[in-house]
């Protein structure tokens, strides 16, 4: 029996939740990238400058030689669409073959806001949105609040 899409939410928000306070002034998500109903690689935000989550589960499943296009990843909050102290998460995402992402919300941050989906579903990756919103949302409060006007 296939796993629901929640499930794998699940495990990244329990991810993000594990470096919470550790990450500065960036949200705290979580990423795990699977396969067929198995969980291969977990990823998780860093402090700034260093890897996003995306960017630590890719690093990771790259050192471990994985092939990406038949894995999912999913990610508690929108990949990243723009060069900062790190490459652009969704760029890389694309690049790296992905073919499937599942989100759970929407980066706020005026630069990213739907930009990064655009740039992974420009690339022809599928792409789901809105998993475990109100647990990601009440995880990610703090910092969400930061984008309220």
């Amino acid at each position: 029996m296939k796993l629901p899409n929640e499930y794998w939410m699940q495990q990244a928000i329990k991810l993000g939740e594990t470096v919470r306070g550790k990450t500065g002034n960036n949200p705290h998500v979580g990423c795990v990238l699977v396969e067929k109903d198995q969980l291969l690689v977990e990823g998780w935000t860093h402090p700034p400058g260093q890897d996003h989550a995306e960017a630590h589960a890719i690093r990771q499943a790259q050192e471990l030689g994985l092939d990406f296009s038949g894995l999912t990843l999913y990610c508690t909050l929108e990949p990243c669409s723009f060069v900062g102290r790190t490459p652009a998460c969704a760029t890389t995402i694309s690049q790296v073959g992905i073919r499937h992402v599942v989100i759970g919300i929407r980066d706020p941050h005026p630069r990213v806001n739907g930009a990064g989906l655009s740039i992974l579903r420009s690339a022809g990756v599928e792409v789901v949105e809105g998993l475990c919103v109100e647990e990601i949302c009440e995880s990610l409060r703090d910092w969400l609040s930061s984008f309220e006007e």
